[in-house]
């Protein structure tokens, strides 16, 4: 890769300069009047949020220090900060990163808020300011939640049943927030539900697309079948299209609000002393209007080990469905007038099978890397990093699957699974 293709944008002035002092002044109105109090902002401060690690975007803490108006002494309140990262691969890359930001932001804005009225389960953190290139949210961590140990991989069952009750809260609230207010999520907010990361002109998910095929014709089960080998070339790419119209609102099943991207990473959980509380999600920013098939199958295939999940799915989906319908009852929703019946729900499941598996194929090849590569790269080889995100990916994950037995296997169990849905079906 030559130098010429790596020009990086630094997005602002300092790292840290992220806020003025009247729009903290803004927000700490905003999350005063959630307590139902009033205040006076003395200073802030912004420190990095070097526990979280992210690609799309930077993580900060907001630490305002302020006077109640009935009070003397000085508190502080510490928040969260989601912005655009600092230093961009280049201008483009700029722009699509910042896009995401921006679309989680207004998500949180007109959306979020609102959604999280109609159940008394919390499953979501509020938020108390947005702009185009951060938003600043409730501090899940400072509210009786944590993220999953360092070095997780995998999910118990224990572990992934909340996570998908979760789900099943968010996907009620929005069926009841559309007959609340008459209207359809995926006509009102089309603008922020477009899709950011499954489509042919988006280089994170074609590039990982090249990847899963060159994979797919070397796995094990087919790499001496030469019938195999021709559908891998000829007729696999042309099944995987099929997953661009998966990720739109579905025109035989009942569609609502998806979180669309909820790994042991996206998810915190209450602390021992708090097992009443709910799980709750972050990281908006890939929701789409869709069927709530879609946010199942990508939570059980991407936080479970794949033999593991097929040994207890039937489980999960009872599981799943069950919150979901007592969920939509206490809402005063009966899930038959909404196509959510039994029948529906589980034909929705085998037509959106190949989107779970497809997702899994390519987000392995970034969330189930060895060793903390990519956060390597990304610190030590920017270009590099660049390269393998967006450019070519494929030649990295050969190397790595031959020096990591435990990513090779994983691999190639994900594989497996897409020739299951695709050549083994059709053969």
């Amino acid at each position: 890769m030559s130098e010429d293709n790596y020009n990086p944008v630094l997005t602002r002035v300092n790292r840290l300069e992220l806020f003025t002092f009247e729009e903290c002044e803004k927000i700490l109105k905003a999350a005063l009047e959630d307590q139902q109090q009033k205040g006076k902002l003395n200073e802030f401060k912004i420190v990095p949020a070097i526990e979280h690690v992210g690609f799309l975007g930077e993580y900060y803490h907001l630490i305002l220090s302020y006077q109640l108006d009935s009070e003397s002494e000085q508190r502080s309140m510490r928040l969260f900060v989601k912005s655009v990262v600092y230093e961009s691969a280049n201008m483009s890359y700029y722009e699509e990163k910042k896009s995401i930001i921006q679309k989680e932001a207004k998500l949180y804005e007109l959306l979020l808020n609102d959604l999280k009225k109609f159940s008394a389960h919390v499953w979501c953190a509020k938020c108390y300011f947005t702009r185009d290139d951060l938003f600043v949210m409730q501090n899940i961590e400072d509210l009786g939640y944590r993220s999953l140990p360092s070095g997780t991989r995998f999910l118990s069952e224990e572990q992934l049943l909340p996570m998908l009750k979760a789900l099943a809260t968010l996907h009620a609230s929005s069926v009841a927030y559309e007959k609340r207010h008459r209207l359809t999520i995926g006509v009102a907010f089309r603008k922020w539900l477009l899709e950011k990361s499954i489509d042919p002109d988006i280089t994170w998910w074609t590039t990982g697309i090249k990847a899963v095929l060159a994979m797919a014709a070397a796995h094990p089960l087919v790499v001496n079948n030469a019938a195999a080998q021709e559908y891998v070339a000829n007729e696999l790419p042309r099944c995987l299209d099929r997953v661009y119209y998966m990720v739109n609102p579905s025109p035989v099943h009942r569609n609502v609000f998806l979180h669309r991207d909820v790994w042991g990473g996206n998810v915190f959980y209450p602390q021992e002393e708090s097992k009443k509380l709910g799980c709750v999600l972050v990281d908006f920013q890939l929701c789409r209007y869709a069927p709530p098939a879609v946010d199942l199958l990508m939570a059980c295939y991407l936080n479970l080990e794949p033999l593991h999940r097929k040994q207890i799915m039937d489980n999960l989906t009872t599981c799943y469905y069950s919150h979901l319908i007592d969920e939509l009852t206490a809402m005063g929703i009966e899930a038959g007038r909404e196509h959510l019946d039994h029948a529906s729900f589980a034909r929705s499941l085998k037509d959106f099978a190949l989107f779970g598996a497809t997702y899994n194929c390519i987000a392995a090849t970034i969330l189930r890397l060895p060793d903390n590569y990519l956060k390597q790269l990304k610190d030590e080889q920017p270009m590099e990093f660049h390269r393998f995100c967006n450019i070519d990916r494929t030649a990295a994950l050969v190397r790595l699957m031959s020096q990591h037995e435990d990513f090779r296997n994983y691999m190639n169990a994900c594989i497996e699974d897409l020739l299951e849905l695709t050549y083994y079906r059709a053969n």
